[in-house]
């Protein structure tokens, strides 16, 4: 159907292949005497110049608006199509584009219908389509082909947010007025989809153009969303770029089935100056599962715009590799593939293609895992995949590890209810190992059931461990973060080997046991610098370096899969016995999440299949106000930030910044100011909390093999000192208002505590809240007589208040049914804490001796904002009248990513 708003001197491109009709008959032109007939019916209201264009839809025509002296394009519909339709309900329908007002959307003027014909009206439009900008110039500059789709998308993206599906973008559709974009055709897309959608799948009629159609409208799916709109998108910006849509052939049957079952060429061997987030971008828009591609045009048009989404030093691909079919559809794409054979022999007998041949090689297949409770937003999911593939396990938001199985849709807690970090499963994969802290402990539980067993107290590191054949655990741990061993039925725990401090090695990371048994992958974290992938034999503790990384992943298939700083996977050709590399690395996957030393969540199983998080959405600091308006405190600053505290003037922002695999200590000047780092040493400088007089930052950091606080002056001026120490790890701390107390929290995982010391004056800290479960998140109030903090003894964290510093004399609790990360105002007559829905609560503290609190609201809903339930991840103002949060600046989320037979895929781009 030719373009609605024709444009001046518009000539139809006959090359192009026409719509799929019923049968694949040639498109009938409209009755001879349409045009007389109409101008009878209309002569009142529009005069027909000449007929401007015909198509398998409609016939348009250059007409004058007699009423408002202007001239229209006035299309009409094909008769057999409004029999199809009906006139009322086309009529009822339509009416709901006129309301589309955007400044890149051509509007409908007017709709009707006259002696038996229904037409619509659009302006007609100076200027030319985009089919006759690619027909003279063939390929766009690259520039004006982004601009241009970022124009359509954010008219689709309005359509969309409407519950308008337009079912035919290309470039005839697309106008260009005075070199802006103009979509064309709304004006019969809800018509046809939502009053004839049902009649017309009936008759075969399918509206859309071969050479632009989703692989689910080529289906003649009855139900097509908004993605479907995303994926012609995709084609129209693919041949901008290159000169030719992504699938070509001679008829459309051919077109079609190349739709159906081909991957679209790369961009960059085709245009090398095409930007690769670009091409990253095109890719994900033209993936065949609806579900792959990006969920909305916005998010599309984000990916275009944005090379860097995680912030300046912190740069991740866009996600051409993230795959996001729901976790439940596994299995329908299997049926779909199915149909897809069956749809493809129909249209000419792909068999010959070679597309599937049973017994030759395994179907490649993504999904996603949807979670209970969602993803958490700052820490990953820590997935772990059994060696046949059969069970998964990951961390849900409040910790617990869940498990599921590849037959079924549904997850279960670990059995006993466990929680813990970094899992990884047994040889025969009937058991799971885990960790519950950094330090915590090293506990064995069976998947059968029963209760877990703990084979190392409070000495290893939640960063990794691996179950050798011959029954020996190995993990980091002890006070230097070493290699360990411990037997899988319990025993004492030998050393393996240990950083070496001279050659600037902070710790290992991530043990991998070889085939054989005798050398184990591990990550050298160094205290400066590039972390190493590293082979280390098991008897000699010899290390031999392979290459940079932040973690490897050992495949059966004869490579070495590494992890890079900035999302990517690379595989490389490994030899284990030799312990050498061959080849030349070839990435093989983009996009995986970074994070951090203790934050690397991707598993590989023996069997292919493999599992990784996607990075999450650039973020941004946000002001938040008492009634929950959000403003960026600097709209140019994004990446990935952890903790975050106000200066005391409030004029600075102490804040972690994650980037290249490490937590990095930063201040940031409000609003628009500077951004400089304060600490370089170590993999882990984070949970910031200013001195009182505004001069240094507290912080806790790994530089030393193990947490510890340390103090560095705000400005740089002079290195970190060692504040306070303890064997069992010192996870956050801050001082009282007036400097003379030091409140800490301590210990090992599952029993850490809060303490209290006076620098210089005590010997021993004082307990504040001790018990067998967790207390963590200590506020003290500005006037020093009580301290908040939270606890899960409870089985659930829940918000607490105690005296100070005599803090055994009572206890009260101030959250219900949940509540973490509290926060005193500066005014000490309030409490803030976040509830267990998610929302801000400002508990109202009754002034006097006694502590009450007298009355509490919510102030605003903060489930959109990152949360640290063992500490904070927001800040107040100084006045108390706002807060600063942490926030995705995008639409774009994380995701749990499965592969199935992803060796294949492997092979594919490496080699065999």
């Amino acid at each position: 159907m030719p373009t609605g708003g024709i444009l001046h001197g518009a000539a139809a491109d006959n090359r192009r292949p026409r719509r799929i009709l019923r049968r694949d008959t040639e498109p009938r032109a409209p009755m001879p005497d349409a045009a007389a007939r109409l101008t009878l019916a209309l002569a009142d209201r529009y005069r027909f110049e000449r007929e401007l264009g015909a198509g398998g839809m409609a016939t348009v025509y250059l007409a004058h608006d007699v009423r408002h002296d202007r001239k229209v394009a006035l299309k009409v519909l094909r008769p057999e199509l409004a029999a199809v339709i009906g006139a009322d309900r086309f009529l009822k329908e339509i009416k709901v584009t006129a309301n589309l007002q955007h400044p890149h959307i051509l509007g409908l003027i007017d709709s009707g219908e006259a002696d038996g014909l229904l037409y619509y009206v659009m302006p007609f439009v100076e200027g030319e389509s985009l089919r006759d900008r690619l027909t003279r110039e063939k390929q766009l500059p690259v520039d004006d082909a982004v601009r241009i789709t970022r124009e359509v998308a954010s008219a689709l993206d309005y359509a969309h947010r409407h519950h308008v599906i337009h079912r035919d973008i290309k470039p005839e559709n697309i106008l260009l007025h005075d070199g802006q974009a103009l979509v064309a055709d709304f004006g019969i897309a809800l018509a046809l989809s939502s009053a004839g959608g049902t009649r017309m799948t009936e008759t075969g009629m399918s509206l859309g153009t071969p050479h632009y159609m989703s692989p689910e409208q080529a289906m003649g799916e009855r139900e097509v969303t908004a993605r479907s709109d995303v994926y012609a998108l995709g084609c129209v910006l693919y041949e901008m770029l290159v000169g030719d849509p992504p699938f070509t052939g001679s008829t459309a049957q051919a077109i079609v089935a190349k739709v159906l079952t081909e991957t679209p060429r790369p961009l960059l061997p085709q245009r090398h100056t095409v930007p690769p987030h670009v091409e990253a971008a095109v890719i994900t828009a033209l993936e065949k599962l609806p579900a792959d591609r990006f969920g909305t045009a916005a998010e599309f048009s984000d990916a275009l715009a944005h090379p860097s989404p995680v912030g300046e030093r912190t740069q991740r691909p866009a996600p051409a590799a993230t795959r996001t079919l729901a976790a439940g559809d596994a299995a329908r794409w299997r049926m779909v593939a199915g149909v897809l054979a069956v749809v493809a022999i129909a249209l000419g007998g792909l068999a010959g293609l070679g597309w599937w041949r049973p017994g030759e090689h395994a179907a490649v297949s993504r999904f996603v895992v949807e979670l209970e409770g969602g993803l958490d937003p700052t820490f990953p999911a820590a997935p772990a995949i059994s060696p046949d593939g059969a069970h998964l396990t990951y961390n849900i938001v409040d910790g617990q590890l869940m498990l599921r199985d590849r037959d079924r849709l549904e997850a279960t807690p670990v059995p006993d209810g466990e929680t813990g970090q970094a899992p990884f499963f047994s040889p025969d994969g009937k058991r799971l190992a885990f960790f519950t802290g950094l330090p915590g402990a090293l506990r064995v539980v069976s998947l059968s059931g029963g209760a877990a067993t703990t084979l190392v107290a409070d000495s290893a590191y939640g960063s990794g461990g691996s179950w050798g054949e011959d029954g020996w655990i190995y993990y980091v741990g002890g006070a230097s973060q070493a290699l360990m061993r411990v037997r899988a039925e319990g025993g004492k725990p030998q050393v393996v080997a240990s950083p070496n401090p001279a050659h600037n090695e902070l710790f290992f990371n991530w043990p991998q046991i070889l085939p054989g048994g005798r050398t184990a992958l591990i990550t050298i974290w160094r205290r400066k610098g590039a972390a190493d992938i590293a082979a280390l034999d098991i008897a000699s503790a010899g290390v031999t370096v392979l290459t940079r990384g932040l973690r490897a992943l050992y495949a059966p298939t004869g490579h070495l899969i590494v992890l890079q700083d900035d999302g990517s996977l690379v595989a490389v050709r490994f030899d284990p016995r030799r312990l050498t590399l061959g080849g030349r690395p070839t990435t093989v996957l983009q996009g995986v999440w970074a994070g951090g030393a203790q934050e690397l969540p991707i598993a590989l199983s023996g069997s292919g299949t493999l599992i990784y998080q996607t990075a999450p959405a650039a973020q941004q600091v946000v002001r938040v106000t008492r009634d929950g308006n959000a403003q960026p405190v600097d709209p140019g600053w994004s990446g990935l930030f952890q903790q975050l505290d106000l200066s005391p003037d409030g004029t600075r922002l102490a804040v972690t910044v994650v980037q290249e695999g490490r937590a990095e200590l930063w201040v940031k000047a409000l609003a628009t100011g500077p951004l400089t780092r304060l600490v370089w040493d170590g993999t882990l400088n984070y949970r910031p909390s200013w001195a009182p007089d505004g001069r240094s930052i507290l912080y806790v950091s790994d530089v030393s093999g193990h947490s510890a606080l340390y103090r560095v002056p705000a400005d740089g001026s002079a290195p970190p000192t060692l504040l306070r120490d303890d064997p069992r790890a010192v996870d956050e701390g801050s001082l009282s208002r007036d400097g003379r107390w030091l409140i800490f929290r301590a210990g090992s995982g599952g029993g850490r505590d809060i303490y209290a010391i006076r620098p210089g004056v005590d010997s021993l800290p004082i307990p504040l809240a001790t018990s067998s479960a967790e207390e963590y998140s200590p506020s003290l109030s500005p006037d020093s007589r009580w301290l908040a903090y939270a606890s899960d003894q409870s089985n659930r964290s829940e918000v607490y208040v105690r005296p100070f510093p005599n803090a055994g004399a009572a206890k009260w609790q101030v959250s219900r049914e949940g509540g973490s990360e509290p926060l005193w105002a500066h005014n000490g007559r309030e409490l803030f804490y976040r509830n267990a829905a998610g929302d801000l609560v400002a508990a109202e503290v009754a002034p006097g001796p006694f502590f009450r609190i007298t009355s509490e609201r919510i102030l605003f809903a903060a489930i959109g904002y990152n949360l640290d339930n063992r500490n904070h991840h927001y800040t107040v103002s100084g006045d108390d009248r706002s807060f600063l949060f942490v926030r995705g600046k995008g639409s774009t989320s994380s995701h749990l990513v499965v592969v199935q037979n992803w060796f294949e895929e492997l092979k594919a781009k490496v080699g065999k």
